[in-house]
């Protein structure tokens, strides 16, 4: 099985989460956006450094992202910046990404997270920067059809645990953004995957 297919049905939950589809709706507000992008700063900067550090960034030129989010957040905070926060399930995630990098029999699998997330980007992030307030460096590739054949051809399916892990993490993160606005869950996603990686 690809990674695709070991990961459609989280990938699914993620989608359908109420702050993924306030992201892709148009009607995000400014403030919203940069809570979003305050979360991503840490998981990406986060991410990038691992995968810096097993010399797989390399074979990515043009990926990294935790400058262009940095950006974007900085333009729409203002001078409100110390007003974010970092959210639980944020904190967790991050947390949970130093102790793999410590191991050095897991630290490997720092690979599934750049598919999860920077995969997305390549993707789905495309529609979000249309529809997102501020000038959306995030979501900017130089050569997005490129870097997608790339990561494919790097990651594999021994990596599809790790990735489901990654996906799991993610859905927290948007429920936890939801919760702190407001914004209820979709009946149906509140009542499934209840048993997320802790």
């Amino acid at each position: 099985m690809t990674l695709k297919e070991i990961t459609h049905d989280l990938h699914r939950t993620a989608e359908r989460t109420a702050f993924s589809r306030l992201l892709v709706s148009g009607k995000i507000t400014q403030q919203q956006y940069a809570q979003y992008l305050y979360q991503m700063a840490l998981v990406y900067s986060t991410i990038e450094t691992g995968v810096k550090e097993i010399g797989f960034m390399e074979q990515l030129p043009g990926l990294e992202r935790s400058s262009h989010i940095y950006h974007d957040f900085i333009e729409l905070a203002g001078e409100q910046q110390e007003a974010f926060i970092f959210l639980p399930a944020t904190l967790a995630y991050h947390h949970y990404l130093m102790q793999l990098l410590s191991d050095d029999r897991r630290r490997h699998l720092i690979r599934a997270h750049v598919y999860c997330r920077h995969m997305g980007d390549l993707f789905g992030g495309q529609i979000i920067a249309k529809r997102i307030p501020g000038s959306g460096k995030f979501y900017q590739f130089a050569q997005p059809e490129a870097l997608r054949s790339q990561i494919r051809a790097l990651l594999t399916p021994d990596l599809g645990e790790e990735a489901k892990v990654a996906f799991e993490w993610t859905i927290r993160i948007m429920r936890d953004l939801s919760a702190s606005f407001g914004i209820e869950e979709p009946r149906k996603a509140s009542n499934q995957d209840n048993t997320l990686t802790a």
